[in-house]
């Protein structure tokens, strides 16, 4: 039996298929990646040693709806180039995470009769998951209340395993840091955060002096010195950041928000706001807020003055405990392979 991995655009989208790659080999033969090789899927898939095939995919544009014209006349020529990438490695079943990638994929595989599971991490489905989820024998989302169809499951956003397999003290070690001054630990995605930086770089000084502080910048980087101030681009161990942080600062993507909460850290989230994104950001804090496992702040109220207030509020913030199920991975994995085994 054959799968093909698809979805992509961000990390979000690509670290959960990735987390599954263990279980996945144990039913079956061959695993493949469907993406889009300008993106960082075809990075990831290269790191990971996933076989990656390339499609052409469309783009769903919010700020330029006439450009979304253009989307009926370009799709069939990408479904027809994931259709012979779907025939040309015997795929059995296609698992989609999501992103404008996979509609081609699963379009394709619908018309060849190959059956497709698709996976949302969000509190809400994305447009390509929404449509996407039209043709799935199954469908997997991570929040009660995401999609009430007979065929949808629940199960946690799939983390590797290797995760949990933290070392904070390299941490400590590497930024010769103290065990006395709470950590501050910022980060804004894969993509960075431009808002959440520009706010944090104003308030260095009040930040400084309580805090030991290391800021994931991303791409907007902007090189200061500063006394118990660490800044770096990215992390790659960023399990062992989570770890060793005593207040977390991020945005609430389904991926980041679920590694801080498995090592069931104190967070205050800065989701996307609705204009720059579908809302699945906000919608996730809400969710996680509500049921006690973190503290929300809206971009539209981001300044220095609200965000000391929060950190205040978060050193004093009773956090529900979470408990990540240490199988979620093989539950989805074997709830996939019943799709694919039963359909042979």
């Amino acid at each position: 039996m054959n799968i093909a991995l698809t979805g992509g655009g961000t990390a979000g989208h690509v670290m959960p298929n990735m987390a599954l790659l263990d279980d996945l080999y144990r039913y079956f033969d061959k695993v493949i990646y469907i993406g889009n090789k300008d993106k960082m899927e075809y990075d990831i898939c290269k790191k990971f040693q996933v076989p990656f095939y390339h499609c052409d995919s469309i783009k769903f544009d919010r700020n330029n709806m006439g450009k979304n014209l253009l989307i009926p006349f370009k799709l069939p020529s990408y479904i027809k180039e994931a259709k012979q990438i779907l025939k040309e490695c015997d795929i059995d079943i296609v698992f989609s995470k999501g992103g404008y990638v996979a509609m081609p994929v699963v379009y394709a595989a619908k018309s060849l009769g190959i059956p497709t599971v698709c996976h949302e991490s969000d509190y809400s489905l994305g447009l390509a998951n929404k449509l996407n989820s039209r043709f799935a024998k199954g469908i997997i989302t991570c929040f009660d209340g995401t999609c009430k169809k007979s065929n949808a499951k629940v199960f946690a956003n799939p983390i590797r395993k290797d995760f949990f397999d933290v070392h904070p003290q390299r941490i400590f070690d590497e930024y010769n840091l103290n065990r006395f001054t709470p950590i501050l630990l910022i980060m804004g995605g894969s993509l960075g955060a431009k808002a959440i930086n520009d706010v944090v770089y104003e308030s260095l000084d009040e930040l400084c002096r309580r805090y030991q502080v290391i800021h994931i910048c991303g791409n907007t980087l902007k090189p200061i010195e500063h006394k118990n101030y660490v800044q770096i681009k990215f992390a790659d161990n960023i399990q062992d950041y989570i770890a060793a942080g005593d207040l977390i600062i991020s945005r609430c993507g389904a991926g980041a928000s679920t590694e801080i909460n498995a090592l069931n850290k104190k967070a205050l989230y800065i989701p996307l706001r609705n204009k720059s994104s579908r809302g699945d950001q906000v919608l996730n804090a809400k969710y996680l807020t509500q049921n006690g496992y973190a503290l929300m702040l809206d971009e539209k109220d981001l300044n220095k003055e609200n965000l000391i207030k929060k950190l205040n509020q978060l050193s004093a913030f009773d956090k529900k405990i979470y408990a990540y199920d240490r199988n979620n991975n093989a539950k989805i994995v074997d709830f996939v392979s019943k799709i694919a085994y039963s359909t042979v």
